[in-house]
């Protein structure tokens, strides 16, 4: 449950049944917003809650995304641990691996299992909290377990297996485009063609372009410019002129009329709001679905990765050219902030074997986004 501090603190503690309100602790005071856990009748029960207000503080992300995971993957737990008849200082090693096995075995939305990832996620985060709580006023003989390892064992989280990123080929990608609606037609470039997040695309504002007259000092391809990316880093990106020019176009005659206080946002829906990360994805999967293709939003960055690699090996590899470092160059385009995480599109660009032009333009002619 989400309470915004700044209007519903207050109405906590009256929940809470508190005679004298409380101030928000000074720590806390930065926080945008808060996940509150409250039992049945509306009572916050404030260990978990304030578990979730430390984790929040202590994310450095600029979207909501890691709050929101926190407290989904506890109230998970909660419900588990109350529908097996116990209490949060009752619990021990048997049923959290009892919790493991029934997250395992759960069917998704899709009617699918649970994926790995999301039940090693889970798990962490009622490993965390049962760390933090036995420090917090939330002992239980799980935490004074946990507390008695050098770190928590492997048997607790199933394996993960190991998946290729997914690099969409050129008919897929024609076939995606040709249903989008153009607002998406052209988020789903800036995605392709500069490996953007969703959330670093829809956030996208016209004040961060380079303008207009700029563009037309420039000769080079690429367009350099900072944004804020994954984690609250400043970043640049290099988006090629083309889509610069093309973008610059679309918000001044084919963007719908921004709502007040909207006006620097790219990307807008019919209502003048920005899109959202959800719609997004959403519209990305319709278009997928429409080709028969199992593919999401994401399969953008993995084209892009993979076909930048593949362009970077291969020019390093000409004559008169330097030996250039590609994988460290791919994952300061990426953002990533470990190069393992870069590593895994080298196997992927071994195993793809269809090459991808890196821009679409919107005449529907192909163009190569680096040179």
């Amino acid at each position: 449950m989400r309470r915004d501090i700044s209007e519903t603190w207050q109405e906590l503690c009256e929940r809470a049944g508190l005679d004298q309100i409380v101030d928000l602790p000074p720590r806390y005071s930065a926080v945008s917003s808060l996940r509150v856990v409250v039992d049945s009748v509306g009572v916050p029960v404030w260990g978990p809650t304030m578990f979730l207000a430390r984790s929040a503080l202590a994310t450095r992300g600029v979207t909501d995304d890691s709050p929101r995971t926190y407290g989904e993957s506890l109230l998970d737990w909660l419900r588990f641990v109350s529908a097996k008849g116990l209490s949060l200082t009752a619990v021990d090693e048997e049923a959290l691996l009892h919790y493991r096995a029934d997250l395992t075995n759960r069917p998704n939305r899709r009617g699918g299992r649970t994926a790995t990832a999301t039940v090693n996620l889970r798990i962490a985060v009622v490993v965390q909290f049962h760390l933090w709580g036995q420090k917090h006023g939330v002992a239980s003989p799980l935490g004074e377990y946990l507390h008695s390892l050098d770190r928590p064992p492997r048997s607790l989280a199933p394996r993960v297996i190991a998946r290729h990123p997914k690099a969409l080929n050129i008919e897929e990608i024609r076939g995606i485009f040709q249903f989008a609606a153009h607002t998406y037609r052209l988020a789903f470039r800036w995605g392709l063609v500069t490996g953007l997040r969703r959330f670093e695309i829809t956030t996208l504002r016209c004040s961060l372009l380079p303008s207009m007259e700029s563009l037309r000092l420039h000769s080079d391809e690429l367009v350099s410019f900072d944004i804020l990316r994954k984690g609250g880093k400043d970043a640049t990106v290099y988006v090629p002129l083309s889509l610069l020019e093309e973008t610059h176009w679309h918000v001044l005659t084919t963007r719908p009329t921004p709502q007040s206080g909207f006006e620097d946002f790219i990307f807008l829906g019919v209502n003048g709001l920005p899109l959202s990360r959800q719609s997004f994805s959403r519209e990305f999967k319709r278009c997928s679905d429409l080709i028969g293709i199992p593919a999401n939003l994401h399969h953008l960055r993995h084209t892009y990765a993979v076909n930048v690699l593949r362009y970077l090996d291969s020019a390093g590899g000409r004559e008169g050219k330097e030996p250039q470092n590609s994988l460290k160059t791919l994952q300061v385009l990426l953002g990533h902030s470990s190069s393992e995480t870069t590593a895994i599109y080298l196997q992927a660009m071994e195993v793809t074997r269809c090459y991808v032009p890196l821009y679409l333009g919107s005449s529907g002619g192909v163009y190569l986004g680096i040179k």
